[in-house]
């Protein structure tokens, strides 16, 4: 074996060698991004149905408060009052309603997290609405109708339907 033969053998290995570090610092790189941005994705989608759940959550107290509400106005129409027990649910609904709103400040301040300020413009928006159907709403309050609870109700549920939309754009936005 000669001087050449060695040299050419060392070069030989030597480049297979880099070739394969080079390689595999290329492929580790992109695998390393590749899961990091599977993961931004995934916290995204998680912190998104989480808002979506919170606002389910407020959604269905502010519900249960305008049932028990229009069944005060029903009955107070015909010169009753509510049961005890439907009393002490009001009670109850009205202090998980006022709880509620920590949940849809968190959901506010996850949507601004993710620069969704459209999105945290229409909670706030929806959390301002709730807040004043308690006001405007609530047992022994006179000259509330069936009419004005119905169309409060409407309104909830419209309010709803458009942050859900919204929200909706911003899920599937990401996706593409």
């Amino acid at each position: 074996m000669t001087y050449l033969e060695v040299i050419d053998s060392a070069i030989k290995i030597g480049l297979g060698g880099l070739i394969t570090l080079i390689g595999t610092i290329f492929v580790t790189k992109t695998n390393h991004k590749h899961d990091n941005d599977k993961e931004n994705a995934k916290r995204y989608y998680d912190a998104l149905e989480l808002v979506g759940s919170n606002i389910e959550e407020i959604t269905h107290v502010t519900l249960r408060y305008w049932a028990i509400v229009i069944e005060w106005v029903r009955n107070d129409k015909l010169g009753l009052s509510l049961s005890e027990k439907r009393q002490a649910e009001l009670e109850r609904t009205k202090s998980d309603l006022f709880d509620q709103f920590k949940n849809l400040t968190v959901a506010e301040s996850k949507l601004l997290l993710l620069d969704l300020t459209e999105q945290s413009k229409l909670l706030r928006e929806y959390g301002e609405f709730i807040t004043e159907l308690r006001r405007k709403y609530y047992d022994g309050k006179e000259n509330i109708t069936e009419d004005d609870m119905k169309k409060v109700r409407l309104d909830l549920l419209q309010k709803r339907e458009r942050l859900f939309k919204s929200l909706s754009v911003a899920y599937t936005k990401s996706e593409k």
